[in-house]
């Protein structure tokens, strides 16, 4: 039982490691995309008011 536990151990701190980066790239993609929607919509605002 106490080998499997320590075999975990490097793999678990590698993980611990690397989530936060994972959990960034994944925020920084979601923040770009909503903004690039609010972008168009903002755009298809703008352009309906040029249109009057």
């Amino acid at each position: 039982m106490d080998s499997t536990l320590i075999a975990f151990l490097p793999l678990l701190s590698l993980f611990i490691y690397i989530a936060p980066v994972i959990f960034i790239i994944w925020f920084l993609l979601k923040f770009l995309k909503v903004q690039q929607e609010q972008v168009q919509i903002l755009k298809r605002i703008s352009d309906k008011l040029d249109q009057r």
